[in-house]
């Protein structure tokens, strides 16, 4: 995480909040780091272009949804998404267009319900889904078995 706070900031993205090491009392024998939020980010900087699975938010300014879409499509990555909207006809818009796994409207990316298919699209999938039903389609063979019942229904209708 270190390393992507320092590589986002000799970017030029600006360091808006947090981005330290904690280490004093209740942090001292482990490895926190502090929310970190990140502005004046540009689509082609790494911390942008790649997945960081710790507590940096990168925040992107777009003029309208159209934009947003573009900004969030513009990544190899689509394991999750989240629009905030009180326009219902623009949630289906971006639910359509959104090129993620999961997409939540009004409701951070964190987490997901148990019951419900988990993955990514792009570089962020495996192919198969986690969790829901679809878990276990992953640890499923599937075989197609083809009968022909009338082939020799002459020489079985001798033993019957």
């Amino acid at each position: 995480m270190l390393e992507y706070i320092g590589i986002g900031t000799e970017e030029g993205a600006r360091l808006t909040f947090g981005g330290r090491h904690l280490q004093d009392g209740e942090f001292a024998d482990g490895y926190y780091v502090e929310p970190t939020i990140f502005t004046d980010v540009k689509t082609d900087m790494r911390i942008a272009r790649e997945e960081i699975f710790g507590p940096v938010l990168c925040v992107f300014k777009a003029s309208n949804l159209q934009e947003a879409v573009e900004i969030s499509n513009d990544v190899d990555f689509g394991l999750s998404s989240s629009i905030y909207t009180r326009d219902l006809v623009q949630a289906y818009e971006y639910i359509n267009t959104a090129e993620t796994g999961m997409v939540h409207v009004n409701a951070p990316t964190l987490g997901g319900e148990v019951h419900m298919p988990f993955g990514g699209l792009g570089a962020s999938g495996t192919g198969q889904r986690e969790q829901g039903t679809e878990g276990f389609d992953f640890f499923t063979e599937t075989i197609s078995v083809y009968i022909d019942h009338s082939a020799g229904a002459k020489e079985r209708s001798r033993f019957i």
